[in-house]
């Protein structure tokens, strides 16, 4: 489990150093993990005193007639 947090917590430091705005866009298959992938980075982002923004498309699908 180290290994993820190193990687969140050394990517959270990569973002936070950028100037500007920054936008981060996390990609995957389904149920590979994106949102809680996105949650724990934007958190770590957050404490290194940069504001975040956190949009989802999570439930965001037409009904399954119009599908």
């Amino acid at each position: 489990m180290h290994i993820r947090i190193d990687l969140i917590e050394h990517l959270a430091n990569q973002i936070a150093a950028l100037e500007g705005r920054v936008v981060v866009a996390i990609d995957g298959v389904d149920g590979s993990g994106k949102t809680i992938f996105a949650d724990e980075l934007a958190l770590l982002v957050m404490d290194v005193t940069r504001s975040v923004v956190r949009a989802s498309v999570d439930g965001f699908h037409n009904p399954k007639a119009t599908r």
